[in-house]
């Protein structure tokens, strides 16, 4: 019996000794970072309970009450095969304003970032998107989006990005608001535009979810996004709500 108590801590000594020299490599987490269009590529990922949502990527270094804190966003690069497209939302190197902004943001706060994917793809040209945004509007409409990767649930603070469309909110973000109960959570707006500033939107949020904290957002100009003094104010936008 001593024979066999001593080999079993021989045994664990070296399982020991091993998991500590594999802890000390580093893990590394993955981050997603007028009217225009561009093409881009998308990969989604589906949630096993079938809700209507969002793309994720998450930050694996991220510590628990960063855990707690999602950048969600539609840009004009989040359709499965084309670029949605909005009048404030140029981009460069495939990748949107509104997508540059929320990896700015994510990138300061941690947490995980998702992306809102269409269900249906918008048009490529010009004219015809336009007017589809238009008809949206017009028509109160509720496009859907792709299965979602995270539980909103699970967080406790959420940074909602959008472009304006038509001088208010795409759609598409209607039926996210209408998708999802936001009660005692901390929704931080931000936003793209091409001279209406939030249109009045981060007080239509409010109206959303009566029952969430909605704290003062920043809206930035589309034509200045990419900018580099853009990092700085969204930096100090966020210093600011702390």
């Amino acid at each position: 019996m001593k024979a066999k108590r001593i080999t079993a801590i021989i045994l664990t000594m070296a399982m020991l000794t091993s998991l500590t020299a594999c802890s000390s490599a580093g893990n590394e987490g993955s981050t997603s970072g007028g009217i225009t269009s561009a093409i881009q590529s998308s990969t989604n990922d589906k949630n096993s309970n079938g809700e209507k949502s969002v793309e994720t990527s998450g930050q694996g270094n991220s510590s628990s009450s960063e855990s707690k804190t999602l950048v969600v966003y539609f840009s004009a690069s989040n359709t499965k095969d084309v670029d949605a497209v909005t009048g404030a939302t140029p981009v460069q190197g495939r990748v949107g304003t509104v997508e540059h902004i929320a990896e700015i943001i994510h990138n300061q706060v941690g947490g995980n970032i998702a992306k809102i994917v269409p269900s249906k793809d918008y048009s490529l040209d010009y004219d015809t998107c336009a007017d589809e945004a238009k008809a949206e509007r017009d028509n109160d409409e509720r496009p859907q989006f792709e299965p979602i990767g995270v539980n909103i649930e699970d967080y406790d603070t959420i940074y909602v990005g959008y472009p304006m469309w038509w001088y208010t909110l795409p759609m598409i973000m209607y039926t996210f608001f209408d998708t999802y109960d936001f009660s005692g959570k901390t929704i931080i707006p931000f936003n793209t535009h091409a001279g209406s500033g939030d249109g009045g939107t981060y007080q239509t949020i409010k109206e959303f979810e009566p029952n969430a904290t909605v704290k003062d957002g920043l809206a930035i100009s589309g034509s200045s996004a990419f900018d580099d003094s853009t990092e700085e104010s969204v930096k100090s936008w966020l210093a600011g709500l702390e």
